[in-house]
């Protein structure tokens, strides 16, 4: 089986004249800007772990007081009822009931 040969970087469909193709005698385009980031910021995993430490400890301790709060209450409704369900299914919860 033979390999493919290499694709070109061009412009698909057929063989015109694009704009900014300054290879068919046309004027080149003016005032492209093209930006470059350096290799050395975009490295995403330098300092990881040592700046979640710090920063993430921050931003979760931020948020604390708006998740503490209904989870506490939620815990403390599931308790109340799992300890209420289970006199209510004592014999002392049906003698009190007295409704079977």
């Amino acid at each position: 089986m033979k390999a493919t040969s290499p694709a070109m970087s061009e412009m698909p469909g057929p063989k015109n004249v694009w704009w900014g193709d300054y290879h068919h005698g046309t004027q080149r385009q003016r005032g492209v800007v093209t930006y470059s980031v350096s290799p050395f910021r975009q490295s995403a995993t330098s300092h990881l772990f040592r700046s979640y430490l710090f920063n993430g400890y921050r931003r979760l301790s931020a948020q604390l007081p708006y998740w503490i709060i209904p989870v506490g209450i939620g815990y403390s409704v599931y308790a109340w009822a799992k300890k209420r369900d289970a006199w209510q299914n004592s014999k002392e919860g049906h003698l009190a009931g007295a409704s079977h």
